[in-house]
């Protein structure tokens, strides 16, 4: 008696399950719902295949060390040449990052709207008079910019930037006794107009080139010791780019900073120069990686 009892509990059971499942149905609407969220899956796998198929980085990160180099002198003297500052090498670390927030995007000009950062920081960096006197020295390059970049197609594709951004340089010097001689300390900034190129040399190499304007809007402090100064900038990159893997490659590049200064002296002035030159060399090997 108690197997058959059982057997009846257990058919009583499936019938009030299916019962209730047909007094509560599924809420109406609910395979739309999966549906839409599937094609909206399906659409965004699309347009990241066409954005990687098409070589549009997302976002991109690079570190390198660096060796820098600065030489500072003055032009038209009239009485005894201000000395040439040199500084030979400056060990130094460099960091990056490029973001291209809507890259997935089916929006022509914004997908391809960006946004760069770089920062380079000099360590163990010193100087010394030519009377042997220590001078306590640092050196830090940073900026960043508003980039929009343009594709064109073929067995060795391009890619072309033009931005707008800022950029400085800081160059601090101090000593722990007084130095007759003028120090070439700086905290220069200035508005960065430019462009860059890549072109696909094979199907791993690429060669990196790019220019810019620096528009000067703080020269810094050693342009205060002379009669109104005016100071513009001119910046330029060479470089190459060789792929690890997919998204990793290895880099060495080569950027050279012009900033060149006139001045206004007029007879009695304590120090005077028709104007001086800024070169800033900084060499690179580093790697990058983009996705």
């Amino acid at each position: 008696m108690r197997p058959r009892s059982l057997g009846r509990g257990l058919l009583w059971a499936v019938a009030l399950i299916t019962t209730s499942s047909a007094a509560f149905p599924a809420p109406p609407g609910s395979d739309d719902v999966s549906r839409v969220g599937s094609d909206d899956v399906e659409a965004l796998g699309r347009r990241e295949a066409a954005r990687m198929a098409a070589g549009r980085v997302e976002v991109s990160v690079s570190a390198s060390a660096d060796v820098g180099s600065r030489q500072f002198k003055y032009s038209d003297p009239v009485g005894p040449l201000p000395v040439t500052y040199l500084l030979p090498i400056a060990p130094m670390a460099s960091l990056g990052l490029e973001m291209y927030p809507w890259a997935s995007s089916n929006v022509p000009v914004l997908r391809d709207l960006g946004f760069r950062g770089r920062i380079s920081q000099g360590f163990a960096v010193s100087s010394e008079t030519p009377q042997g006197v220590t001078i306590e020295t640092s050196w830090t390059r940073f900026g960043g910019e508003v980039r929009q970049r343009f594709f064109v197609l073929g067995p060795h594709a391009m890619e072309l930037g033009v931005y707008v951004g800022a950029d400085a340089s800081y160059f601090g010097m101090k000593s722990a006794i007084p130095i007759p001689a003028l120090l070439p300390a700086a905290q220069t900034t200035a508005v960065r107009l430019g462009f860059d190129a890549r072109l696909l040399v094979t199907g791993r190499l690429s060669l990196l080139w790019g220019g810019a304007y620096l528009l000067t809007i703080s020269p810094g402090e050693i342009y205060d010791r002379f009669r109104r100064p005016s100071v513009f900038g001119v910046d330029g990159e060479l470089g190459a780019a060789f792929g690890i893997v997919p998204g990793l490659e290895a880099r060495l590049t080569i950027r050279y900073t012009r900033y060149v200064a006139s001045f206004k002296p007029v007879i009695g002035d304590q120090i005077v120069a028709g104007g001086a030159l800024d070169e800033q060399l900084q060499f690179g090997l580093g790697v990058r990686y983009a996705h």
